[in-house]
């Protein structure tokens, strides 16, 4: 599971699309246990999380790369209220 949330070797290749790969990951998964009163096993809780991180971490990739680099601008521009502007921003 650990592998799959920094993109470990897999069989095949992952989707580009990053909601695409993540409905593959759960049909690949298979069924999800829940229990009476609806929430999910702790071992497929875990899983689920696994998935919807990786994916998610994906999908916003590059706007986080765009918002570190502004960040960092602010930072070493000592302007404390640009950087916490970006950071809420993210």
């Amino acid at each position: 599971m650990l592998s799959y949330l920094w993109g470990g070797k897999t069989e095949k290749p992952e989707n580009t699309d990053p909601e695409l790969a993540l409905r593959e990951a759960c049909d690949a998964h298979g069924e999800f246990t829940t229990k009476i009163d609806g929430t999910l096993e702790w071992d497929h809780f875990l899983i689920f999380r696994a998935i919807i991180m990786r994916q998610s971490a994906r999908m916003f990739e590059k706007k986080r790369a765009e918002l570190n680099e502004r960040k960092l601008e602010a930072f070493t521009n000592k302007d404390q209220p640009a950087y916490v502007k970006i950071f809420r921003e993210g």
